[in-house]
């Protein structure tokens, strides 16, 4: 069969190829165009105090106040989530656990759940510690520390870990980039990822958890996600970098090169169709 005058004679290969090309010209596409609107979105992006925030993408800042209990590995103190690089002393190889909750962030007699839902974190050393092969490990840390299989036989090895903690902690300021809605995010339980994952719509106990950082807030009236659309939620202690975190060219070009990719990967099947079908006359 001739494609665009080019006789073709397609190959296994080749076939293999186009339909690669074909199927993953979609969620480069995708990508693509999710990246060229987060770069729409970040122009001009400014902090906002959550008492003047407006539905929409945005950055907030907030104070936060913790809903669930959760501690940090090493200062043990109530925080929203923490990240725990741990590697060999001496190596440069490191391994990183991260836990977190859904927080709330309050201000200006305002509140607002920040969702747990895929996001990224940028936080200060809150912590750091040496552990040698004879030192006793608590129990929380000895099995946040068997979830880096490298770590743990180095461990074993009689290795020394080096651990450094970053965590945002209950009362901190926190700011926030995503996507604000108004409403309680109870009420989007088809669409909210977090009403999912048993982290959500837990009761605050007033009389409990002493030390704890919990807090007794009413039903926040905002709550912020990554945003269907935009698939983009930062979470920090201080103001964004825009021109940092808006996504790279190569990811843009997506937008372009993923509808080329499929028109050349299913021309080329339907060439190679065409060819299949003159050899069987």
């Amino acid at each position: 069969g001739a494609m665009f005058g080019i006789e073709l004679h397609p190959t296994g290969i080749g076939l293999l190829a186009a339909a690669i090309a074909a199927a993953g010209g979609a969620p480069l596409f995708s990508d693509g165009l999710r990246a060229v609107r987060l770069r729409r979105s970040f122009a001009g992006l400014r902090a906002t105090d959550l008492g003047l925030a407006s539905e929409g993408f945005g950055e907030v800042r907030g104070r936060v106040a913790l809903e669930s209990p959760l501690f940090a590995p090493l200062s043990g103190k109530p925080c929203a989530g923490f990240r725990l690089e741990a590697r060999v002393s001496g190596s440069r190889s490191m391994s990183v656990i991260e836990e977190h909750r859904a927080f709330l962030i309050a201000s200006s007699g305002r509140t607002a759940r920040v969702m747990n839902q895929r996001s990224r974190w940028e936080l200060p050393v809150s912590a750091e510690r040496d552990f040698a092969a004879g030192d006793v490990l608590s129990d929380r840390l000895a099995s946040l520390i068997q979830r880096a299989p490298e770590m743990a036989w180095a461990r074993g090895a009689g290795a020394t870990l080096h651990l450094v903690e970053r965590a945002l902690f209950a009362g901190s300021i926190c700011h926030v980039v995503g996507t604000v809605h108004q409403g309680r995010a109870i009420q989007m339980e088809d669409r909210v990822e977090l009403l999912r994952t048993g982290t959500d719509g837990l009761a605050v106990d007033s009389g409990g958890h002493s030390g704890s950082g919990v807090e007794n807030h009413e039903e926040p009236e905002l709550w912020v996600g990554n945003g269907e659309h935009l698939d983009f939620l930062y979470i920090s202690d201080r103001a964004s970098e825009p021109t940092r975190l808006a996504p790279p060219e190569w990811r843009v070009a997506g937008a372009i090169v993923g509808p080329l990719l499929s028109l050349a990967g299913l021309t080329y099947l339907a060439g190679a169709l065409d060819a299949l079908r003159a050899l069987g006359r």
